[in-house]
Formats: structure tokens, sequence, C-alpha cells
């Protein structure tokens, strides 16, 4: 991800309240790194709290840059290339990403937008597809995905939700609708 270590879009900020912290939690939080920053930039020259990934997985970006001869680069940006999807996707009609959760955080470099970035550059639609959606996942439709879709049919408790039998069906079923209305609109347009 692309997450600075502090500030609106630290890690303190972005990734707290997913782990249950109040926002005075996440300002106290913010500040010890801060300070944690500014002391590890004062005899790490490779220290750097304002470059893009150190708020990555709780600010082990920023050590990792800090502490070792670690080089920052883009996980999805990784996978991608490793697993050439490229190539799969050149003549596709239509590109299916997805994930637990889309957010505003989805559009900070997770693994649907680095997908949905591949797809444009063959000018292909993307749809994704996660169990839950939050408002702030509108940020995916200026990143590649076209159109997003949660998967859950009703209210349900987490423990409900992740049962795979539970989660086939519902992605299943999603999945089946969504493609349903693209026939329609293919046959009729």
């Amino acid at each position: 991800v692309t997450n600075i270590l502090c500030g609106e879009n630290g890690s303190s900020a972005v990734f707290g309240p997913q782990k249950g912290a109040t926002p005075s939690m996440i300002m106290q939080m913010d500040k010890w790194l801060e300070n944690y920053a500014a002391l590890t930039e004062k005899k790490y020259t490779k220290a750097n709290a304002h470059q893009a990934g150190t708020g990555a997985a709780g600010g082990l970006g920023f050590a990792f840059l800090s502490f070792t001869n670690a080089v920052l680069e883009s996980g999805i940006k990784i996978v991608l290339e490793e697993t050439g999807l490229e190539k799969y996707m050149e003549n596709a009609d239509i590109v299916i990403t997805g994930e637990g959760r889309l957010d505003g955080q989805t559009a900070m470099g997770k693994a649907p937008v680095g997908v949905a970035r591949l797809a444009k550059k063959h000018d292909i639609p993307v749809i994704a597809f996660a169990g839950s959606v939050t408002k702030e996942a509108v940020a995916c439709n200026q990143n590649g995905i076209d159109a997003f879709f949660p998967i859950l049919r009703g209210v349900v408790t987490l423990e409900e939700a992740m049962k795979p039998e539970n989660a086939k069906a519902n992605m299943t079923d999603t999945v089946e609708q969504v493609f349903r209305l693209l026939k329609t609109a293919e046959k009729n347009g």
C-alpha cells in the first residue's frame, strides 16, 4: 500500500479503525509514531516517514526502510509481474477482482486496484466483488474499478458470513445476478 507513516493517510489513521482504535487512540498512536520517526531519522539516513509505503503493515515499511537495506516496492506490482496476469487478460472481455472489504484503503494500492489498472491498459471493464463495501469505496471508481458489489445478502454476524458454505453461496448468487444484468444489457443494447 502507498500509505505514509503518519498523518491523515498514515498507518494509525488508516488502519487503526479496522483494529478498533478510537479517534483519541489514533491521535495518540500517531504522535508516538511521529516521535519514533523523528528519533529514527536523526540516526538512520535512509529513514523517511514521508515516503510512500512507510505506513504499510502498521509501519513495518518504515522500519524495513530505516533499519535494513530494504527497498520499498509495490506488493501488487510484484505479484502481477510474477504471475504474468497481463498476458492472461489481454484478450479478456471483462476482468473480475475483489477482496474481503472494499474501502478507501483499496484505492491506496491494494490488489483489486492493481488488477484494475492493469486491465485499463487494455481498455477492459472491471467489476469487483467484496464481502462488504464502505462509503469510501467510491475511490475505487477513480482507480479503474468500473463497478463494485457487496456479496452479503442480509444482515449476518461475521462468523456466519465467514463460513465457507455461506461465503460461496453469497458470492455465487451475487455474481449470477450481476451477469444476468450484463447479459440483458448486451441483448438490449
